[in-house]
């Protein structure tokens, strides 16, 4: 199992100076979103030939992987003309991803709030598989894949609703990725490991990378924690993905860089990893 970290929780840096930081850190992989991460680098059509081969060479250099391109569209828009261009940014990552030599890109699937607007779902469900469907056909030319993230206050909110996405699609190229915080809401967590072992049930095999962080709930928001030091069942998602996915990059996220030593060396624990 890699170690791994979200680059842009670093900073946004040269491309040199970000994969200096992160192997400083002891991470060997990251989830690197180039918008928010890459000095200069504001829009995918800000990227150019020269910055894919600098992205490239630096975090080769400092022998952190690049797991996931980190391309954070709104695929399930009501707006068509908007989400066609949201479309076409994913599409411009996917192209990057394959030139870069990078498995997956990554997103979520735009906030659909749970408790006001549950009627929008079958729309905006609709408008998912749409964008997916071009998406994935992209990806299939290219062999690189897309990976999607339930969450709770999402579009793809659950793993059911996720499994039947999956076989509609009827793609290899077509991943998901696990982040147990974001399974479940307030009123849900005293009933997280239930929701991880659906997660795992249904969509195991599907399983690309791991977002890992930690939280409480405190008067309805979430406070992030170091890892292991708040409410999330970490020990069940990690034995689970020791026993099944012993290969898989769990990315932390939402890291203080000060604190990260505690962070890695928590998740080296659950990981079974030798400190």
């Amino acid at each position: 199992m890699k170690i791994g970290v979200r680059a842009h929780d670093f900073g946004r840096m040269t491309p040199e100076d970000l994969s200096s930081c992160i192997h400083k850190a002891g991470f060997e992989a990251v989830q690197l979103a180039p918008t928010k991460a890459i000095l200069g680098i504001h829009s995918w059509g800000d990227i150019t030939p020269a910055d894919l081969t600098a992205i490239q060479t630096s975090f080769a250099r400092k022998q952190v992987e690049i797991s996931i391109l980190g391309c954070y569209i709104e695929p399930s828009l009501p707006d068509r003309k908007a989400r066609m261009q949201q479309v076409q940014n994913f599409l411009l990552a996917l192209s990057y991803a394959k030139e870069l030599g990078v498995p997956f890109v990554g997103t979520e699937t735009t906030r659909l709030d749970p408790f006001t607007e549950e009627a929008l779902r079958p729309e905006r469900y609709r408008n998912l598989k749409d964008s997916l469907l071009r998406m994935v056909e992209h990806a299939e030319r290219l062999g690189v894949r897309v990976a999607i993230e339930p969450v709770a206050d999402h579009t793809l909110n659950t793993a059911g609703l996720t499994h039947l996405l999956l076989d509609e699609v009827g793609s290899d190229y077509l991943k998901v990725i696990l982040d147990p915080v974001n399974l479940i809401l307030e009123h849900t967590a005293k009933r997280q490991t239930e929701a991880y072992d659906d997660f795992f049930r249904l969509l195991g095999e599907e399983i690309a990378v791991a977002h890992i962080k930690d939280i409480v709930f405190e008067h309805g928001e979430k406070v992030w924690r170091n890892i292991d030091q708040g409410s999330i069942d970490l020990e069940c998602v990690f034995r689970w993905l020791r026993r099944n996915k012993p290969q898989i990059t769990a990315l932390r996220e939402h890291i203080h860089p000060e604190s990260g030593e505690i962070d890695l060396a928590a998740m080296k624990q659950l990981a079974g990893i030798s400190l």
